[in-house]
């Protein structure tokens, strides 16, 4: 007689179906396959399994953005939990980061770049908000707390399953979310959810029942990897004025000036050498980097319209349009000047901004300004054709016509050549200590008479120190110099 078998039949996680409509995500759908109920309600799946590290929460599964096919849509789960469940589920505390696990999971680049500043104000901050939610605990006030953003590794993605239960709402499916055991970072809500970790340890909380009575509502996007988690810091604090540009511009990868600049900096001398400002520096002394982000967009700006447009209106079907003018600029700045632009100073000289103009912010952008002004009968309808609305076109087809109408009716004429400015910019003598140079930036003070450093280029003798003060009036008063019948007054080599 045959013995019969009594162990529970698995069924794999593997096994289940990946729904190519929710980016390969596992799905069981219960509502309407019979078997696959009575297996969950056996504990058949190997997810149900205890050991298998899994966290269990209700939630609705959507699909975010624009979802058609054309889109680049976001799959995410929306989650509304106890103060002991997100601590348990996000594992993730910014303020003191897990190291063992949020490493191997490709969080420790992202969370250097977005959040390596977790301290002075923004300390406050998280105790200001601590505070705040122990008022709500106390009954002093009504908790008004926003929806934390998070997302968890893509490389737990292939373990995520997604119960459905419901699906009356095609843009919202109920059920339950089994997420892998590993942190969920936060695109969105830091502060607050450095504030939520530290009440969970705090005896206010304890004492109140605030654990299991205090509900948060978390949204984890599902499947992103670093860049992912970029594009989203990016697009979530990039828009209006922010403390640390350089770093938003840096992790904004899918703008259309991001875009035209990495298109425009290959194989030029930027290619490897833009700051982006966390961790990075510009200033006088510093020559591993010739400019950051922010200077960079500004000068393609400036060469696109002499400035005149936002970066938000400069759109991805413009890119091709611009893309020969920014390029051609930016290699001929390395033709012009990567020479003294040394990333390693040699014992007999001095860090190149130190001794150069043209190592400095101002004088780039106004060389943008006159290489706009240079070939501004051929960008000039370009850039007069951006954001000109027609109700009647899409909006790359109302610029195309816009373009061409301009063409047609354009009549301002370079001020110079384009070869005529080349030439220009390789006699003009760009020591900050030349005469014509603090005539037009002024010069350094100390102790009411004018600065002066010992230089190894000069051979040790001590030359005046010229500002670089990257205001609009310094800028405009260069390009007009450089553009003007008395530009060669920029060639001598008179000392301050």
């Amino acid at each position: 007689m045959k013995i019969p078998n009594l162990t529970p039949q698995v069924i794999h996680t593997d096994s289940i179906p990946k729904d190519p409509a929710y980016g390969g995500l596992r799905i069981l759908r219960v509502q309407d396959d019979p078997q696959a109920l009575q297996a969950m309600q056996t504990g058949a799946y190997e997810f149900q399994s205890p050991a298998a590290g899994y966290s269990n929460v209700n939630g609705i599964l959507s699909r975010k953005g624009f979802i058609a096919k054309a889109g680049q849509s976001r799959v995410a789960v929306t989650l509304n939990i106890s103060l002991q469940t997100f601590v348990d589920l996000v594992k993730y505390d910014p303020s003191n980061p897990p190291p063992q696990d949020y490493n191997a999971l490709g969080m420790k680049d992202m969370h250097d770049r977005t959040q390596s500043d977790f301290k002075g104000q923004k300390a406050a901050n998280k105790n200001d908000f601590k505070d705040y939610l122990l008022e709500g605990i106390r009954g002093d006030r009504t908790l008004f707390l926003p929806t934390i953003s998070g997302w968890q590794s893509s490389k737990v993605f292939d373990r995520t399953v997604f119960v459905v239960l419901d699906e009356t709402n095609p843009h919202g499916l109920y059920g339950m979310a089994y997420l892998p055991k590993a942190p969920v970072m936060q695109a969105d809500g830091q502060t607050q959810t450095a504030a939520l970790f530290a009440v969970a340890n705090s005896k206010d909380a304890i004492d109140a029942g605030a654990l299991d009575d205090m509900i948060i509502t978390l949204e984890v996007e599902l499947n992103v990897d670093e860049r992912k988690a970029g594009q989203s810091f990016a697009d979530r604090n990039g828009r209006g004025s922010k403390k640390n540009k350089n770093l938003v511009i840096s992790l904004d990868t899918s703008s259309a000036l991001s875009e035209l600049r990495f298109a425009a900096q290959q194989g030029t001398v930027f290619e490897e050498r833009l700051a982006t400002g966390r961790n990075t520096s510009t200033s006088e002394t510093a020559t591993k980097y010739i400019v950051d982000l922010s200077t960079m967009e500004q000068m393609l700006l400036n060469v696109i319209s002499q400035g005149r447009i936002k970066p938000e209106h400069f759109k991805r079907f413009h890119v091709p349009y611009f893309e020969p003018f920014a390029s051609d600029f930016l290699t001929m700045l390395g033709e012009q000047f990567s020479a003294q632009w040394l990333e390693n100073t040699p014992a007999n000289s001095d860090p190149f901004r130190r001794i150069y103009v043209h190592g400095w912010p101002f004088a780039l952008k106004a060389i943008a300004l006159a290489y706009h002004r240079a070939r501004i009968d051929e960008i000039g309808p370009l850039a007069a054709a951006i954001g000109v609305p027609d109700a009647s076109k899409t909006v790359d087809e109302a610029f195309k016509a816009e373009v061409e109408k301009q063409k047609s009716n354009w009549e301002q004429k370079p001020v110079i050549s384009l070869e005529e400015l080349r030439d220009r910019l390789t006699k003009i003598r760009w020591e900050r200590y030349r005469k014509h140079w603090t005539d037009l930036t002024g010069t350094k003070i100390k102790d009411g008479k004018i600065r002066r450093l010992p230089l190894k280029s000069a051979g040790g003798k001590d030359m005046a120190v010229g500002q670089a003060q990257n205001t609009a009036y310094i800028i405009n008063a260069v390009v007009d110099k450089i553009l003007s019948d008395n530009w060669a007054d920029l060639t001598q080599a008179i000392d301050a």
